[in-house]
C-alpha cells in the first residue's frame, strides 16, 4: 500500500495493495487520508511515479507478490519511505528480513497496530516533505558526471546527497574531465548555503596575494569585492597550491569559529577541494601537506570514470545528442548501431567532458536525421587493432633493449636470460633495427 503526499490538499492518499479493507485502512480514512485499493504492481508503478515523494506501505503477509518484484521497485524508487507488513512468522524468512534491512524505514506485524501505523506513516510523510525543501533530486542535474543510471553513478549521487546537508570539508578525486567542479557545486546548491555564492580557484595559477583567499589570512585588510566571507570556495587542482598557501589554508581550517573574522566580518566558509592525483602518495613524496591533507580529506569522494560507467556512455550520448542538436538547430537525432559500438569499444581517457565535445561535434557536422560512424573523430576498429599492435611492438623492443644493457651486448647470453634461442633473439633484434655488437657504446644501442 501507498501512502502518498498530495500536492494539492493537505491530506495524503492511501493506496492499499493486495489486501482487503482492513481497520486500519479506516483509521487513516478518519485521519484524512484518501484511500484507494489495488491488486496489481503496474497500477502502483503509475502511482508511485506521479505522486512521489511518498511513503509506501506494502503488505507482504498474504504473499500476493513476488519480492523480487517488489524490491526491485524499491531499489528504483526515489523520495519514497517503505513500510513493510508482515506476519510474526515471516522473520524467520531471510529474504523477508532482507528486503526490510534494505529498503524499509519501520515493519509491522499482524494484527496491526493501528495507532502506531498511523503516527509512523505520518511522521514519515514528515520527513519527506522536509526533505523536498532542502535538497534537489541530484539525478534531475543532467550535466557532466551525474548523469546516468551505472552502479557507479546512483552510488555517487547518494555520496553527493548525504555530504551536501552537512559542513565537513570535501576532498573529490578522479581524473581529469569527469565532473569534479560540476559536483562541487551541486554539493553546494543542495547544501544550507545554495544562496550564498561558491567560487572556483584554479590552484595552478592562484598567488599569495590574490583577493580570493583573503579569508585565509584575517590580518589582512582589504575592501576588495572578490572576498568571500560566507559559501563556499572550490580549490580546483589542489595538489597545485604552493606552499605558503598550503600552510595559509592548514592555519584557517585550524582555526576555531570564532576567531575566523577581520575588518570584513565573520568568515563562514565551507571548504570543497578537488584533485586529479594521489594525493596520498603527494604526501608520502613530501609534495604536499600532511596535517593539510587530514583536513581536506574529511569526506572523500571518488568520482568514476566514463569506463567505470559503461552502462551510461549511450544513455549520455544520446542525452547530449538531443541536447546539442536543439541548440545547434540541427537534425541529429539518434545514433546507428556502428556508431553505438564505436562509443561503447572507445576507452574514452578524456571521460564524460571528451564524450560532450564528440557530441558537440557530430551535432554540427550531420546533416541527417542519423550519426554514422565516420561523423566520430574517433579510433575506429582498425586503428584500434593497429594500436594494441603498436604498444605490442614498443614494450618488445624496450625489452630487448633493457637486457642486452644488462648483458652488455651479449646476445646469447641475453637469450639465455629471455628464455629463447639464439637464433630467435637476433631475429627480434633484426625485427626492431637493433644493432648490438657494433654501436654498442656506454649503455647505448643504435635502432631505426
Amino acid at each position: 500500500m501507498v501512502a502518498i503526499n498530495d500536492k494539492k490538499k493537505s491530506n495524503g492518499r492511501l493506496i492499499a495493495m493486495g489486501c482487503t479493507y482492513e481497520p486500519w485502512i479506516a483509521l487513516l480514512e478518519q485521519a484524512g487520508w484518501k484511500t484507494h485499493c489495488c491488486y496489481d504492481l503496474r497500477t502502483a508503478d503509475a502511482i508511485l511515479e506521479e505522486y512521489s515523494p511518498c511513503v509506501c506501505i506494502v503488505d507482504l503477509s498474504n504473499n500476493d507478490f513476488s519480492l523480487n518484484s517488489i524490491s526491485q521497485r524499491a531499489n528504483k524508487t526515489k523520495h519514497v519511505k517503505w513500510i513493510a507488513i508482515i506476519k510474526k512468522e515471516q522473520l524467520r524468512i531471510d529474504s523477508i528480513c532482507q528486503f526490510i534491512n534494505n529498503f524499509c524505514v519501520d515493519f509491522f506485524s499482524t494484527p496491526i497496530p493501528s495507532s502506531q501505523l498511523l503516527d509512523t506513516a505520518g511522521h514519515q510523510l514528515g520527513m519527506l516533505d522536509i526533505e523536498s525543501t532542502s535538497w534537489i533530486d541530484a539525478n534531475h542535474q543532467c550535466e557532466i558526471g551525474l548523469y546516468g543510471e551505472s552502479k557507479s553513478i546512483k552510488h555517487l549521487r547518494d555520496m553527493v546527497k548525504r555530504v551536501a546537508m552537512t559542513d565537513v570539508n570535501v576532498l573529490l578525486s578522479g581524473e581529469q574531465g569527469v565532473g569534479k567542479e560540476l559536483i562541487a557545486k551541486t554539493i553546494h546548491n543542495l547544501s544550507k548555503r545554495r544562496n550564498d555564492d561558491i567560487v572556483v580557484i584554479n590552484c595552478s595559477s592562484l598567488s599569495e596575494d590574490d583577493q580570493r583567499t583573503a579569508f585565509l589570512d584575517p590580518l589582512r585588510h582589504t575592501s576588495s569585492n572578490d572576498i568571500i566571507t560566507n559559501g563556499t570556495v572550490l580549490f580546483n587542482g589542489i595538489e597545485e597550491l604552493s606552499k605558503p598557501l598550503q600552510l595559509k589554508l592548514l592555519n584557517y581550517l585550524q582555526q576555531p569559529e570564532n576567531e575566523k573574522l577581520n575588518d570584513q566580518g565573520f568568515f563562514d566558509v565551507r571548504v570543497i577541494t578537488s584533485s586529479s592525483i594521489d594525493l596520498e602518495l603527494a604526501v608520502k613524496n613530501d609534495n604536499f601537506n600532511k596535517e593539510l591533507y587530514y583536513r581536506l580529506n574529511v569526506f572523500h569522494v571518488v568520482v568514476p570514470t566514463l569506463r567505470e560507467r559503461g552502462a551510461d556512455i549511450i544513455l549520455l550520448a544520446e542525452y547530449y545528442l538531443q541536447k546539442y542538436s536543439k541548440e545547434y538547430n540541427t537534425l541529429a537525432m539518434h545514433y546507428s548501431e556502428e556508431a553505438k559500438q564505436l562509443l561503447l569499444r572507445y576507452n574514452w581517457p578524456g571521460n564524460v567532458r571528451e564524450l560532450i565535445n564528440q557530441v558537440k561535434r557530430v551535432s554540427l557536422l550531420n546533416d541527417s536525421n542519423e550519426v554514422s560512424l565516420d561523423h566520430f573523430d574517433l579510433p575506429k576498429k582498425n586503428n584500434i587493432k593497429q594500436s594494441l599492435r603498436t604498444i605490442k611492438d614498443e614494450a618488445e623492443k624496450d625489452v630487448l633493449v633493457a637486457m642486452l644493457e644488462a648483458h652488455k651486448g651479449q646476445v646469447a647470453s641475453a637469450a639465455k636470460d629471455l628464455g629463447v634461442s639464439r637464433a630467435t633473439m637476433y631475429r627480434l633484434l633484426n625485427k626492431h633495427n637493433i644493432i648490438p655488437d657494433v654501436r654498442y657504446c656506454n649503455g647505448g644501442y643504435a635502432t631505426d
